[in-house]
């Protein structure tokens, strides 16, 4: 049986620009394919939709769609206002709930889509030359007066709609703005203060018009500590915008559903497959919906990815794309769990020269290298290299979750037990109980590591009354000399006085 027999692969390997939705050929294609989770579907029908709308009077606001890098945020942006332009695509969408409730906002807007590049220019230069140029184009014209002749944006938003409903009376203008927050990290402060303040505004104004204002953005910007210094500003902003949080169980989904679809029997088959191993593992058989639907990624790859704070987010789906591509064709293994993990992404980490230019990434690919050569030349015969090597792998990703690369936190023997779904086929005869036995198989790995590496590069939370690391363990980037193994305590050496000496280990 070969992987591509147990899933209906689809890859996802393009990163999606909201412009691309000014075409309506690829408009289609992005409401198509855009994956809606449950917990999605519902902020779009209990929060989207309601404030798009304008046939209903109601509190309407500005929106933030809130999602890291590669989350799905710019593809959102792209189907919300794909629908709102075009009344056809409404019934292309994969949620049955969702088309029948945007059929309150299907084809009831123009749209202007824009990206913030590079820029010096102000926020309120930035909309405003695109709501003219846009105006233009479709046969409405006006010019908003310049910054030193207004004391107050609303009134020239109100001029605005009124010169554009001439032309659609029926229609409302929407305004859909991406990367949003990484253009106001690049303001200074006084500056900050007043695109902040144009922002209130622009959110303020879809209460009274038919006007509407979507923005995308990586992070709460209402909670960001960039932004502490303007927190008065923030909260004036935060009181007319709503937010769409993307969730990581919605990129879960995303995995699942369109690049690891599966069939009824499918699954069937992956639950028949996976159930043998289940008794070695804490969690399997809780998780086991989870692990079949994923599969074979290990559903904690994504929660582990997300955490390695140097790579965009982005990456996870072109990695795993890339990662599914050269496995189809290969045997699912019979002697253990045949899932990929997030170790497998450490390996795309050390052989990207990019990511050796970040100081601290250098210095836990350099630790790590140096302890898997300490590994290859020492390690005992007879001993499952292979197994050793993904501890160390698996460990050297999570150095990158935690922060500084010198916090003393690591994982537990469980956490790299059921994480990395390590296996090792020799722990089924042992006779106890699975998952505690394979528990038992990864301590003594990681002892026979660290006696291989004279206890370089691998610390623990924890020691045990023979001095044998436990507890948590983790790469110490700065353990080149163990003095614990270096160093011993003589015995008394002398009838009449005592002396300790200290002699160092050959």
């Amino acid at each position: 049986m070969k992987y591509g027999d147990l899933i209906q692969f689809e890859p996802i390997e393009s990163v999606v620009q909201l412009r691309s939705a000014n075409s309506s050929a690829a408009a289609r294609q992005l409401v198509e394919t855009y994956v809606i989770s449950v917990e999605m579907a519902e902020r779009l029908i209990g929060l989207a939709i309601p404030q798009l709308q304008f046939d209903q009077p109601a509190d309407n606001k500005g929106m933030l769609v809130v999602g890291n890098y590669g989350t799905g945020k710019s593809h959102l942006l792209s189907v919300i206002s794909a629908l709102a332009e075009n009344v056809e695509l409404a019934s292309h969408l994969s949620d049955q709930s969702v088309a029948k409730a945007a059929k309150k906002i299907a084809g009831r807007f123009k749209v202007v889509r824009t990206e913030i590049g590079a820029t010096t220019m102000s926020l309120r230069d930035i909309i405003i030359a695109e709501l003219e140029e846009h105006l233009e184009a479709i046969g409405v014209i006006f010019s908003f007066p310049p910054t030193s002749k207004v004391s107050e944006n609303k009134s020239a938003f109100e001029e605005m709609m009124a010169a554009f409903h001439q032309k659609f009376p029926d229609l409302g203008l929407l305004l859909v703005v991406d990367e949003l927050l990484d253009f106001l990290r690049t303001r200074k402060d006084q500056e900050l203060i007043l695109d902040l303040n144009f922002l209130r505004e622009i959110g303020e104004v879809c209460k009274d018009l038919r006007f509407r204002f979507i923005a995308g953005v990586q992070e709460a910007i209402f909670d960001s500590p960039r932004f502490s210094f303007v927190s008065d500003s923030i909260r004036r902003v935060k009181d007319r915008f709503e937010q769409i949080l993307i969730a990581r169980n919605d990129v879960k989904y995303v995995v699942a559903e369109r690049l690891l679809k599966k069939t009824g029997d499918q699954q069937v088959k992956i639950r028949e497959y996976l159930t043998p191993f289940a008794r070695f593992y804490g969690l399997m058989n809780e998780r086991m919906d989870e692990f079949v639907r994923l599969f074979p990624v290990h559903p904690d790859y994504i929660d582990t990815f997300e955490r390695v704070a140097a790579v965009e987010k982005r990456e996870a789906l072109k990695t795993l794309s890339l990662a599914m591509k050269k496995l189809l064709n290969q045997d699912v293994p019979d002697d253990c769990p045949g899932l990929i993990a997030y170790d497998s992404y450490w390996i795309t980490i050390k052989e990207n020269a990019a990511f050796r230019a970040i100081p601290e990434i250098r210095e836990v690919i350099e630790c790590s290298a140096k302890l898997e050569g300490l590994i290859n030349s020492n390690y005992p015969k007879g001993k499952n290299k292979d197994f050793a090597g993904r501890i160390i792998h698996g460990l050297s990703l999570h150095r990158l979750t935690v922060g500084s690369i010198e916090t003393p936190v690591g994982l537990t023997s469980e956490s790299l037990r059921d994480s990395l779904c390590l296996f090792d086929p020799n722990v089924a005869d042992l006779g106890g109980d699975p998952a505690d036995d394979l528990r038992g198989e990864i301590e003594s790995a990681i002892r026979v590591i660290s006696q291989a590496v004279n206890g370089q590069f691998l610390s623990a939370t924890e020691t045990d009354v023979n001095g044998r690391l436990s507890g948590q363990f983790y790469l110490d980037v700065h353990k080149t000399v163990d003095y614990a193994h270096r160093f011993v305590i003589a015995p008394r050496v002398s009838n009449h006085r005592s002396l300790i000496a200290i002699i160092m280990k050959p």
